[in-house]
């Protein structure tokens, strides 16, 4: 999601992840405004997902939230929204044809400070943290 001010555009970051399955790749981007951020609902945060496979991409979950991410300073967790998420529970799932993609918005409503430094953003989807996933850095001044 781009942001436009009325004077400047704001600075915005894109993480690009490519993750091949043999017959293609999947990308994963994340995309968000890096300035301004002093707690985590400050960070407007998309993630998209692109099969550029040959075949169809399912992904099931166990409740109404598909996407999360992670915040750490220094290889040290320090806030994981799937931790505080309150999803419905139901089953959910997509699909993902060949030269598809999806665009999910993170969560924004968490109301935790963050202190000065240097930060990792990583987003994925729930369920598949370690295989469809995107990160970015971020400072927090």
């Amino acid at each position: 999601m781009f942001r436009f001010s009325f004077i400047v555009l704001v600075a915005l970051t894109i993480s690009c992840n490519t993750l091949n399955f043999g017959e293609g790749d999947l990308t994963t981007d994340l995309e968000f405004e890096k300035a301004g951020i002093t707690k985590v609902s400050d960070i407007d945060a998309t993630f998209t997902l692109r099969n550029g496979t040959d075949k169809t991409k399912k992904y099931d979950f166990n409740s109404g939230c598909q996407v999360s991410f992670l915040i750490s300073m220094n290889g040290v967790n320090r806030f994981k929204a799937e931790e505080s998420l309150i999803c419905t529970r139901a089953l959910t799932s997509f699909e993902l044809k060949s030269q598809e993609s999806k665009t999910l918005d993170l969560p924004s409503f968490f109301d935790v400070n963050l202190e000065r430094g240097n930060y990792t953003i990583k987003a994925y989807l729930i369920g598949y943290k370690d295989e469809v996933f995107a990160e970015e850095t971020f400072t927090v001044n």
